[in-house]
């Protein structure tokens, strides 16, 4: 057994009371939200629809194939437009989708254009664009939602910086918004992230990076990720609850980053919590 599966048997074996993911491979599934605009509404209630990826031998390992709770959060978020994280009239692209919620919910909320990403694994990009497809299938007019594979760090030639250099920034222009979530899970990646997240996101003071991350990524993996997005010139955004930095628990129940702390009692008790982080440039932001 590969060490990603055996990772994955692992989550839902010790996650018993709290798993941090729903879904089977294939199954549909429906988000709900009172924010959502009347014209989701289907049944009395406002809703966006949604597709889970199929367990393939290529994508099983991006583990696309469940909802986790870490992109269930960052949809709820961005539904709810706060002044912090506000897609209304910007452009979001979103990192590492899986089913693609969150970017669902920027585009029926308000966003200008929306791009969601992925690795771009033919079976991923396809069940995007089925979730995309059915989304504009309800909307009473076009929206401006695309979907694009994207394996991160592609066709960069520096860490930060450079942007124009990069194909998809070329192509689809620099975002007002990254947003991502669960994509933390694979420390040697997290270069790779960090530099598409920095050539991707605009060079302005208004832009944000949101992040969400369960802590069954571990919390000090997390904490890596944080240093080193404050490393590269970005800065936690203060108009943002607990200085831009927290922790929320599935039941609603919020408290600041315990980031000194690897310890939460009851290995069940990660499941129930995740890290939101809101990134802007710093005052030292790169060209």
């Amino acid at each position: 057994m590969a060490d990603l599966d055996i990772f994955e048997d692992a989550l839902f074996t010790v996650f018993a009371h709290h798993q941090p993911a729903r879904g089977d491979p294939g199954s549909r599934g429906v988000w709900t939200h009172t924010a959502l605009p009347t014209w989701c509404v289907h049944e009395g209630t406002p809703q966006i629809a949604y597709r889970i990826a199929d367990a393939s031998s290529a994508n099983t390992k991006l583990f696309a194939h469940h909802q986790w709770d870490a992109g269930v959060y960052l949809a709820d978020v961005l539904a709810e437009t706060p002044a912090w994280a506000d897609v209304r009239g910007r452009t979001v692209v979103e990192l590492g989708a899986g089913t693609g919620l969150p970017s669902l919910a920027a585009a029926a909320t308000g966003a200008r254009h929306t791009t969601v990403t992925d690795y771009p694994d033919p079976e991923i990009l396809a069940n995007l664009r089925e979730n995309a497809a059915m989304l504009q299938a309800r909307a009473p007019a076009p929206l401006a939602l695309d979907v694009a594979g994207l394996a991160w760090g592609e066709a960069l030639d520096s860490y930060v910086g450079q942007a124009h250099k990069h194909r998809f920034v070329q192509t689809h222009g620099q975002a007002d918004m990254v947003v991502a979530a669960d994509v933390l899970w694979v420390s040697s990646m997290h270069d790779a992230l960090l530099a598409t997240v920095t050539a991707l996101l605009a060079r302005t003071r208004d832009a944000r990076f949101v992040l969400v991350a369960g802590f069954h990524t571990g919390r000090l993996a997390i904490a890596r990720f944080l240093d080193a997005a404050l490393a590269a010139g970005l800065e936690y955004a203060a108009d943002a609850p607990y200085g831009g930095v927290y922790e929320r628990r599935f039941d609603g129940t919020t408290r600041a980053w315990q980031c000194g702390d690897d310890e939460m009692g009851d290995i069940g008790e990660r499941a129930q919590w995740v890290l939101l982080a809101v990134f802007q440039w710093g005052a030292a932001r790169p060209r």
